[in-house]
């Protein structure tokens, strides 16, 4: 299986097209919640750069996103839907256009957080502290069955609290699983507010303590995280990547703002927004195509795997077995 990390130098051209490309999406996930009045903007521009990274170098695209030994992408922290939707679309998933205009609309599979029946998507989200165990039920099957993915977690720093990631941590390094790199949207926001005032806790140091191997990078430089991920191939452990980001990033009356964890922009405020990414205000058109739109329930059919597996022979315990309380 090619691995575009490890057999592949970035060049220059393709990190201005990585740098074109997140303007163009931080704009669709601007569109998107606009447009849908409601979403989860500010998590979502601190996020994109990440996924845009992954799914251009990951070993998944349009035509592999349903083959057994494809890398995984799981997105924890699924009310940044409008990313997951941009990047997913930009690189061919499906038609962005009916993403940014479907986006929270009733009868799409557009919906405020991310689902399986959305191209791309490998796991349906709902609470928040999940994901990673999730991804570690992926890098043990992938094991089991010697397909070789390799499995990527993207969360929230906020979700970092729950007390599920712990369990999750340390199942990885107990079960060595080497094919599992986690990243940490760190903007320092949530919901509430800054998460040292919501539940102050040391990210880096407890993952660390738990065994894993632990990178910082600014999680805006598509360049130091191509390196990151490069280098973290040669650890053999659970690698977590804590990227340094800012919610509301692209957009400077965004930017630091823990409002706009969940707070769409308004019509005239999306105009000034666009402008500053230089990108072209078009929402006319997109509530034109919401407003025609038509209930078909197009999903994307997700396959049945038949796969065995020999777990071994559960021990029996006789009634004339003497053992201590169990």
């Amino acid at each position: 299986m090619t691995n575009r990390f490890t057999d592949h130098e970035i060049t220059d051209k393709e990190l201005a097209d990585l740098e074109s490309l997140a303007k163009t999406c931080r704009a669709d996930i601007l569109k998107m919640t606009t447009l849908a009045a409601s979403g989860h903007p500010g998590g979502s521009m601190s996020s994109i750069d990440m996924l845009l990274l992954l799914y251009k170098f990951a070993n998944i695209n349009p035509d592999n996103c349903r083959s057994l030994d494809r890398d995984r992408i799981i997105v924890s922290h699924g009310h940044t839907s409008p990313s997951v939707y941009s990047a997913l679309g930009r690189n061919g998933f499906f038609d962005i256009d009916e993403a940014i205009s479907q986006f929270r609309l009733a009868g799409s599979i557009f919906e405020g957080h991310i689902e399986r029946s959305v191209p791309g998507v490998e796991w349906s989200t709902g609470n928040l502290g999940q994901g990673l165990s999730a991804g570690c039920g992926m890098a043990i099957s992938g094991r089991l069955t010697g397909n070789d993915p390799h499995i990527y977690v993207l969360m929230g720093d906020g979700e970092q609290q729950k007390g599920q990631i712990s369990e999750a941590r340390r199942f990885a390094v107990k079960h060595k699983l080497n094919n599992i790199t986690a990243f940490v949207d760190y903007n320092k926001l949530q919901i509430s507010g800054n998460i040292e005032d919501i539940m102050p806790q040391n990210i880096k140091d407890e993952y660390t303590a738990d065994g894993w191997m632990v990178f910082e990078v600014d999680g805006h430089n598509h360049k130091q995280l191509f390196d990151t991920i490069k280098k973290s191939k040669e650890v053999d452990r659970p690698v977590m990547i804590l990227a340094k980001t800012i919610m509301g990033k692209g957009v400077s009356f965004m930017e630091n703002i823990a409002g706009y964890h969940g707070k769409p922009l308004s019509e005239e405020q999306l105009e000034d927004a666009l402008a500053e990414l230089g990108i072209e205000n078009n929402l006319e058109h997109y509530k034109k195509m919401r407003k025609e739109f038509r209930f078909n329930a197009k999903q994307h059919k997700i396959p049945k795997y038949e796969i065995s597996v020999n777990t071994g022979q559960p021990k029996a315990y006789t009634v004339e077995t003497k053992m201590d309380n169990r």
